[in-house]
């Protein structure tokens, strides 16, 4: 029988030219920043991709609900994923304050009713999210900006709108 060497898992999945891989890096930098800001997660799991070459030439970063099948598969209840190309410019403060922001998205909510945790989404007008920038400042994501803006040639107006 043939070589099926294309069914041989490699530990990277290839989507639409984009490449995903799991970033112990983040992982690692992602449970100091937990410990530090006593970031309450419940049970939840968290899973951390690097997209290469990036997510978008506009977002550097996304949180989001695994779906039932990734969560079968994983055992993450959340996947954060940030743009390789974007993550392997950055310093590790920034590295920090770009997962800090990320995790705020985390939001693991118990239902007395039914006894069971509900993962949910929380979206970026929180209180929380306010506190990041009241003791931080916004100096890291300026420099998310423009470390993406210059990676992909953007103009002014282009780079105002990267997100994270």
């Amino acid at each position: 029988m043939p070589e099926q060497s294309h069914l041989d898992p490699t530990g990277e999945i290839k989507l639409s030219g984009k490449e995903l891989m799991e970033s112990p890096e983040m992982q690692k930098i992602a449970e100091d920043v937990i410990k530090t800001h006593k970031i309450e997660l419940g049970p939840a799991q968290v899973g951390y991709l690097l997209v290469y070459p990036n997510i978008s030439k506009q977002r550097a970063a996304k949180c989001m609900k695994a779906t039932r099948e990734v969560k079968h598969y994983s055992g993450n209840d959340y996947l954060i994923e940030v743009s390789g190309d974007l993550w392997d410019m950055l310093d590790t403060d920034t590295k920090k304050m770009l997962l800090y922001h990320e995790l705020l998205h985390v939001d693991p909510v118990f239902k007395a009713k039914n006894q069971e945790w509900q993962m949910r989404i929380r979206r970026p007008d929180f209180a929380d999210y306010y506190e990041i920038n009241d003791t931080f400042g916004n100096t890291w994501y300026k420099t998310i900006q423009a470390t993406v803006s210059s990676l992909h040639d953007l103009d002014p107006k282009q780079e105002s709108k990267v997100t994270v």
